[in-house]
């Protein structure tokens, strides 16, 4: 059975070389409409998926269905078009300053400056694959937190090396040995990259998302109260001319207090509270660059 997995693995790992390859030989506006092409089939041709998503849309935002079918056919346009700007991340690399501006970065010199290190908290929106490797490119140690998936050799493997390569980002895992990276990173004054709109399943604490209870992540949290480096809150979007992007940096979000007056890290609850509040003001502005694939309330299946 191992066997037949590392077959698989090598196979996806190969095809997913030769298709990066084949994007990368393509002028950049024409791999853009490949990608925006792939995302449109595949939201054609997953209509279970589609149905479920498009029934989160309805949920969380209060839309009627039709609404939510042109946001949710949108993201996976996105998506495509995101996934095929990753594949060129080494061609786009040299022009990034042009295709990515940066609002807000008084906010990130100031967290940095405190020497303790950042906790970035971003989402599945726009493109953050762009908006990490812009970050790096302009100086800062960007360091993504990320889950270890089950195709180890293939595309995971194949999408952490071009982060590497390309982008100059280490990545660290969030389990297992890769804790002790994260304590070291920090003391080193690196920005470690949380995706916070992940389901944390059973390890999460159940806090609302765009008024429905979801399992949050509670680890930036723990990382605030245990080390002292500040949160901020960053978002890459995509441009209404679907070519470039702008990353908005937010305001240091630990130095805020929570509902009831009390510093951030308090009470972990109103906290992580206080974090999709964020998550979801950028989802009700930008619904159609959120990846409503992900089923951000799968493990509260009550609430959807």
């Amino acid at each position: 059975m191992n066997c037949r997995k590392e077959i698989k693995n090598g196979e996806t790992k190969t095809f997913l070389k030769f298709l990066f390859r084949f994007i990368n030989v393509l002028p950049h506006r024409a791999a853009l409409g490949l990608g925006a092409l792939s995302g449109w089939l595949f939201w054609a041709l997953s209509k279970r998926k589609v149905d479920r998503a498009e029934a989160r849309c309805v949920s969380a935002l209060g839309v009627g269905v039709t609404l939510a079918r042109d946001i949710v056919r949108a993201s996976y346009v996105n998506v495509g078009k995101s996934a095929a700007e990753f594949a060129r991340l080494e061609r786009l690399a040299p022009r990034l300053a042009s295709l990515a501006l940066i609002e807000g970065k008084e906010h990130m010199d100031k967290a940095v400056a405190r020497g303790k290190g950042v906790l970035i908290m971003t989402a599945h929106m726009g493109n953050w694959e762009i908006g990490g490797a812009r970050m790096v490119a302009e100086g800062y140690a960007i360091t993504p937190i990320f889950t270890p998936q089950r195709n180890v050799g293939g595309a995971n493997d194949l999408v952490s090396d071009l982060r590497a390569s390309a982008a100059g980002m280490e990545m660290i895992p969030s389990e297992g040995f890769g804790m002790r990276e994260i304590f070291r990173a920090l003391r080193k004054g690196k920005l470690l990259v949380f995706l916070q709109d992940l389901d944390a399943r059973k390890k999460g604490v159940a806090v609302p998302f765009l008024g429905l209870p979801a399992s949050t992540a509670a680890g930036i949290v723990k990382m605030y109260r245990k080390f002292g480096a500040p949160i901020v809150p960053v978002l890459c979007l995509r441009n209404p001319d679907g070519l470039t992007h702008t990353i908005r940096v937010h305001e240091i979000l630990s130095d805020l207090t929570d509902e009831d007056g009390n510093l951030f890290g308090f009470d972990m609850e109103k906290s992580l509270k206080m974090c999709n509040n964020i998550l979801a003001g950028w989802v009700t502005e930008y619904p159609e660059q959120w990846m409503w694939l992900l089923d951000r309330w799968e493990s509260t299946a009550g609430a959807v």
